[in-house]
């Protein structure tokens, strides 16, 4: 069965983050191992690993994601930010699975000036780069981004072009705003059928696996990436029923603001709940 979390800080050491999971109510939950908008990475030790573990157990969690810094971006034109951006997927990686983290996930970036065949060849290039040789337990997973701009990866048809490219075992991690503002309809039955038949055509759904579950402020194909909480926006209830409906055993984090994140985890447990879920399961 699918379990419920949000991303929570590391504020004080990467230790404290599951007993502040557990006190929104996760089961599971979402890191950045190091500043999103750049700087050092903070040392994970065998000392920190360990005691990490100890509190994931303590504090009932069953799973920590990762997600990257969001500098990330392999079609740069600079050659310095594409190998930076190897380098940092390759360190999380190996700092994921030093802390037991099941899946890293990342954005890919914008295409710039290049045509976006190019800068998603250029992408698949960078990330056979970042994975070769890697030997850890961790996986990686790549984020359907909105839309807004240039941005590598907001279609399934461009996800499934890259991992076509990619010589090693990656999947994908889906935001329900985002692809609802790249223009995916998960509210509605028929949209969602047709949202469906588009990620079966493209990538499979058994490609999917990790759910960024997040409502949103912006209409059906607007291109742009702004999270709602659940039931508050334009995706609504509706479409997470439909979510749940359609993968029973994949896990759903929110990444709303935590002044209602823990309503959010409680109205998604509830939806996991519902009849409805339990006979589509």
């Amino acid at each position: 069965m699918l379990k419920i979390g949000c991303h929570v800080s590391i504020a004080g050491g990467i230790k404290n983050a599951p007993q502040r999971a557990a006190e929104f109510g996760c089961e599971v939950f979402q890191i950045f191992t190091r500043s999103p908008r750049g700087g050092a990475a903070p040392k994970i030790t065998s000392e920190t690993a360990k005691e990490f573990k100890k509190e994931m157990r303590k504090w009932g969690q069953a799973d920590c994601y990762i997600h990257t810094p969001y500098y990330i971006n392999f079609a740069s034109q600079n050659k310095t930010i594409r190998e930076v951006s190897a380098r940092i997927i390759r360190e999380e990686l190996e700092r994921g699975t030093l802390i037991g983290a099941k899946y890293i996930m990342t954005h890919l970036g914008s295409s710039g000036d290049l045509s976006i065949e190019k800068a998603m060849d250029i992408t698949a290039k960078g990330l056979n780069t970042a994975l070769k040789g890697y030997k850890g337990t961790t996986k990686l997973l790549l984020e359907i981004s909105a839309g807004a701009g240039k941005v590598i990866g907001d279609t399934f048809d461009e996800l499934g072009y890259i991992l076509d490219r990619i010589n090693y075992d990656i999947n994908i991690c889906i935001d329900s705003a985002h692809m609802f503002a790249s223009g995916y309809d998960i509210k509605s039955n028929e949209g969602m059928k047709d949202t469906i038949k588009k990620i079966k055509s493209s990538i499979g759904l058994d490609k999917i696996k990790l759910i960024h579950a997040n409502d949103s402020k912006i209409d059906l194909g607007g291109k742009r990436d702004r999270h709602d909480h659940i039931g508050m926006g334009k995706i609504g209830d509706k479409g997470f029923v439909n979510l749940m409906g359609l993968f029973p055993n994949t896990d759903f984090i929110l990444e709303t603001e935590h002044d209602l994140v823990k309503q959010d985890i409680e109205k998604l447990k509830k939806i996991r709940g519902s009849a409805t879920i339990q006979k589509s399961a």
